[in-house]
């Protein structure tokens, strides 16, 4: 690919445009108390092919002045450069706000948790997309959208409420990163597809990048670390973390596993270490403020509008997958593990919102080929409608179920006093 200062400005407008409309139809989406990734995406619908994209091009006279429209593709291939980085950062994020501390003591319970949360709307959603003719790619697509529970979301609800520090609160942010991991790895076995020996391959080599990598991370990643705090130039210390991520990204992708997975794994190890205060808000500025919008406005603008008008019962069947899909088997696993029913069911209800991941897992499957034509536009636009109605659904679901114990309580007392 070769640029020149014309298309670089090009795309320099496409950027620009793109992060003052994310930034600013976030901001409504904040202030109506709903996460700003949904007006992010929003924004990347108005400037796709459907929106602002449909006059790009374009030559029209103003005062005798010939003036043409830039020809910007928000899912060409330039921009799609910014929208994979942007993935990168967002995993990179949640691998460093994991403090795996938190949950000594409560392995049992976030794993029982995630797996429950994992199996039953995997294989209901799985169910769902093939009775409506969907392919199996297609299904175990949807299905593994439906996997993984919004970590960012879930924790913003637990704190609104004020049960983040609970015992079904640490549950429930444990088993939302255990089934994050989860998707992960399925994603990544349904992006190899292939015979039985390829998966097999792929299994032990994911199992030996995990073993090399976190060997690298326990035994060396320290004293890397410790050199970029040396170097005194501005921001070293920062640039050597994300070289770190990129590299562990690269590896990963070398492997056979996508690179989203190295991404993260470099975020957890250094997340918990003693340098990760120094870099978190760093990165932040980077990835939330500049990449990872320009990501969701990729998956806006990649939605065919037209999609929506062909999803409407299968799109709300998978609404009530999803929904029914995580408080059953979130409940049931919670209930393994030993958590009274009322505690149990609020787990179930706190794992319903998805978001990231499940944008994540339909974006990836588009771009590797596993969806293509009408079918990814489908898929893509039924994800977007989950996340929407997981995301505002879950708040005033949780709020009944914090009362839910004693509202059984006082029925009880009535009933027999």
């Amino acid at each position: 690919m070769i640029f020149t200062l014309d298309n670089i400005l090009e795309i320099a407008l496409a950027v620009a445009l793109a992060l003052i409309l994310a930034r600013f139809l976030g901001y409504i989406f904040d202030k109506l108390k709903q996460p700003p990734v949904i007006g992010e995406i929003l924004a990347g619908i108005l400037l796709g092919g459907f929106g602002l994209g449909l006059i790009s091009g374009l030559r029209f006279s103003i005062f005798n002045w010939a003036v043409v429209l830039p020809k910007i593709d928000y899912t060409g291939e330039d921009f799609s450069l910014f929208a994979g980085l942007g993935i990168l950062f967002l995993m990179f994020i949640s691998g460093l706000e994991i403090n795996l501390s938190k949950f000594k003591g409560m392995e049992k319970a976030s794993f029982y948790v995630a797996v429950g949360g994992v199996i039953v709307p995997l294989i209901l959603g799985f169910a769902a997309s093939i009775s409506f003719g969907f392919s199996w790619q297609a299904s175990t697509v949807i299905g593994l959208m439906l996997v993984a529970t919004s970590v960012g979301v879930t924790v913003r609800t637990l704190m609104d409420l004020k049960i983040l520090n609970t015992y079904p609160g640490i549950a429930i942010l444990g088993a939302a990163v255990v089934d994050d991991v989860i998707g992960i790895v399925l994603l990544t076995f349904l992006l190899v597809g292939g015979s039985l020996a390829d998966i097999t391959f792929l299994a032990f080599t994911m199992i030996l990048y995990f073993l090399i990598f976190i060997y690298i991370g326990i035994k060396i990643l320290g004293r890397v670390l410790n050199l970029g705090e040396k170097i005194q130039l501005p921001k070293a210390f920062l640039g050597i973390s994300i070289a770190i991520m990129l590299i562990y990204s690269y590896f990963a992708f070398k492997s056979g596993i996508t690179g989203i997975i190295g991404a993260f794994l470099a975020g957890t190890i250094i997340g918990n270490t003693i340098y990760s205060k120094k870099i978190i808000d760093d990165v932040k500025v980077i990835g939330e403020g500049f990449l990872i919008p320009l990501f969701f406005v990729w998956v806006g603008a990649t939605v065919d509008i037209t999609a929506f008008l062909s999803i409407g019962i299968f799109a709300l069947v998978i609404i009530c997958v999803a929904i029914v899909g995580k408080i059953v088997g979130c409940s049931i696993g919670a209930k393994f593990a030993g958590m009274k029913t009322a505690d149990s069911i609020q787990v179930g209800v706190g794992m319903i919102p998805r978001m990231e991941m499940a944008l994540i897992t339909a974006s990836v499957a588009i771009t590797h080929g596993v969806l293509t034509g009408q079918v990814a536009h489908q898929v893509m636009a039924t994800t977007i409608t989950v996340t929407i109605a997981t995301t505002l659904i879950t708040p005033p679901l949780l709020k009944i179920t914090i009362n839910l114990e004693n509202i059984f309580k006082r029925v009880w007392r009535r009933k027999f006093w």
